[in-house]
């Protein structure tokens, strides 16, 4: 590598860190999306709000249920506050949360989207301004009478401008408004705060949930519109704060969160990470390929020979097996000895007796008596027992000849 070629790849180096050590010591991008989480400090978080809500003298308690389980069993009188970018819920848990109302409870929901169920329930409907934007909205919050509030509070962040409309009939206390600076907006104030009584108890609708923010609440003067928000609140009653519906919720989406969550499974399952690493650990080292075992070949020979004479030996007529035996003598004699036995055995049986070293009255009675054997037409299972025993008897007995072997 040439000193140029080292040089730029220097350069290319310390400008790839220098560029990685700048996005590292750049701060994060601010994230102002809603999440009214009580341990959130993003701006649309609300740990403020619940950090300074629990250092007051109230009695309070965080709810981590659904309501629908929860208000089975909510006492009364108590404060049930909801605060959320939107609140959901169905038509079952909304009866069962206006009848807790009827008892003498008070529900108060803080958010910027209401569901229709309760809307109709409480025969009321949720708006917004006419958007446009060409123009920028600025957001101005005032309240009503008894709160005290000395001037208008001003949102500059974006906000929909939710508000709420209802009939001649329905009677409803209005406790705050909303306006848009816009000039587009020519609604004028508009009832984002009321109040309606249900029963013995109260149903308190609040459409501006960036009250209750980490952003909201860090202003001396916004502090001033939340703390008048939070006096409709009865303080002797004690206040269940909802920690379940909220758009910021951390919840444990990965499939193995039922199975870590009980002791059983979880056991389980990392017995069965434990036995597969063991396994990967023993079972993956290199191994030796098994080497056949070559046998060498046997002889079987012998083996033979005793099946084909239990073959022979079933046989009902050993005829033919007599005559192979003596033909096999006389065969013996001619390779042995050099002699001739089939054509002249008389003078045969002097020359074997010379040539085997035999004495010659058992070589005389042995030829003779074979002799006399191959002259039968039909032989026994007796006389091939009693030729094998005389050829035998003289193989015992033999001393000379070619390739001798004496008889075992």
């Amino acid at each position: 590598m040439s000193t140029g070629t080292k040089i730029l790849f220097a350069l290319i180096s310390l400008l790839i860190l220098g560029v990685l050590l700048l996005i590292h010591a750049s701060p994060p991008p601010i994230d102002w999306s809603p999440s009214y989480e009580q341990n959130d400090s993003r701006p649309f978080g609300a740990k403020v709000f619940y950090d300074l809500i629990k250092k007051g003298d109230s009695i309070w308690k965080d709810v981590n249920r659904p309501p629908y389980e929860w208000i089975e069993e909510a006492p009364t009188p108590a404060t049930y506050f909801f605060v959320n970018q939107y609140f959901d819920t169905d038509p079952e848990e909304s009866e069962k949360l206006l009848a807790w109302v009827e008892s003498g409870g008070h529900l108060f929901i803080s958010a910027a989207d209401f569901p229709d169920i309760l809307e109709d329930s409480l025969g009321i409907s949720a708006r917004i301004f006419p958007e446009d934007f060409s123009f920028e909205r600025t957001s101005m919050l005032s309240l009503e009478q008894p709160m005290d509030l000395p001037d208008s509070i001003l949102f500059e962040e974006f906000h929909l401008g939710v508000y709420f409309h209802w009939g001649d009939s329905i009677q409803v206390s209005t406790l705050g408004r909303i306006a848009s600076t816009a000039s587009s907006d020519t609604l004028g104030a508009k009832p984002n705060f009321i109040q309606i009584r249900r029963g013995k108890g109260l149903v308190t609708l609040h459409a501006f949930p960036e009250a209750f923010s980490n952003y909201f609440l860090l202003d001396k003067n916004n502090k001033v519109y939340t703390e008048q928000v939070l006096g409709t609140w009865d303080s002797g009653q004690p206040v269940f704060l909802d920690q379940y519906i909220k758009i910021g919720k951390n919840t444990n989406l990965s499939p193995l969160y039922l199975i870590l969550s009980n002791k059983y499974l979880s056991a389980a399952y990392f017995t069965c990470w434990i036995l597969l690493v063991l396994w990967v650990v023993f079972e993956g080292k290199r191994r030796q390929k098994a080497i056949n075992v070559i046998h060498p070949p046997q002889n079987k020979s012998l083996e033979f020979a005793k099946t084909i004479a239990s073959m022979y030996l079933k046989q009902p007529n050993m005829t033919e097996l007599g005559h192979l035996q003596i033909k096999l003598f006389w065969d013996y004699c001619r390779t042995h000895f050099l002699l001739q036995m089939e054509e002249n055995k008389m003078d045969g049986i002097i020359l074997l007796s010379e040539k085997s070293g035999v004495d010659l009255e058992l070589t005389k009675a042995t030829v003779m008596k074979l002799t006399e054997l191959e002259k039968r037409e039909n032989l026994g299972q007796e006389d091939i027992q009693h030729i094998h025993q005389t050829i035998e008897k003289f193989k015992s007995q033999q001393q000379y000849g070619r390739n001798l072997q004496h008889a075992r």
